[in-house]
């Protein structure tokens, strides 16, 4: 084989590379999508108020995996989900192991050095650059959000004095917003279920890390 054919072998295994990992990617595939939710939501454990995601919250999104009962134990068996009142990702199972790994992943093609360098490998393939996935999950999260037709308003509207605050309490946002206290509430609730908002012991509200990186996007909304 000439240097030139080998060369041209590594870019194609380098692009069956790249293109697996952005299948893999939450913002393009229903199935780790709906483990990642799980996922975040479990991220709030430390704050000892919300363990897991509700069973009916992952029903009326994911119909496909949750509502039917033979599909359900056949996602819980091989990604090892628990499907209770609250649903968790079990220990040690595929699903744990697997969003752990996504984590990851989505760290790198957040990385604009590692698009580049990659980019400039693989221009043929990626004329458009290679995409960052973690811009593209915060982005689709708050499409969702945004859509939902009671309180989507109010969250985007939250999200945004947060930002621009850096954090703030309950009153505070009640004040700035003019918005009823359990509306204001119930949107923040959603806002922590997609992963966008945590609160801290002391009642402060912040938003997540990577809203604030791509903050951007809610100028869209």
């Amino acid at each position: 084989m000439s240097g030139g054919e080998a060369g041209r072998e590594l870019l194609k295994h380098l692009s069956n590379l790249v293109n697996a990992l952005i299948a893999l990617a939450p913002s393009r595939n229903y199935v780790t999508q709906f483990l990642y939710l799980i996922k975040i939501n479990e991220g709030e454990k430390r704050f000892g108020e919300v363990e897991g995601i509700s069973f009916r919250i992952l029903e009326n999104a994911y119909p496909e995996i949750v509502k039917d009962d033979q599909t359900r134990e056949k996602i819980s068996k091989v990604f090892g989900v628990n499907f209770k009142e609250k649903v968790t990702l079990a220990d040690k199972g595929f699903g744990e192991y697997l969003t752990d790994f996504l984590s990851i992943v989505l760290m790198f093609f957040a990385n604009d050095e590692f698009r580049r360098e990659l980019s400039s490998l693989l221009k043929d393939e990626f004329p458009q650059g290679i995409p960052d996935l973690l811009e593209e999950w915060v982005s689709v999260r708050l499409r969702g959000l945004s859509s939902e037709p009671t309180l989507g308003g109010i969250a985007v509207r939250a999200l945004k004095e947060l930002v621009k605050r850096g954090g703030a309490r309950l009153e505070d946002l009640e004040k700035a917003l003019s918005e009823k206290r359990w509306d204001l509430v119930d949107a923040l609730t959603l806002c922590r279920l997609y992963g966008l908002v945590r609160v801290d012991y002391g009642g402060y509200y912040y938003a997540s890390d990577s809203l604030k990186k791509y903050s951007h996007l809610l100028e869209k909304l």
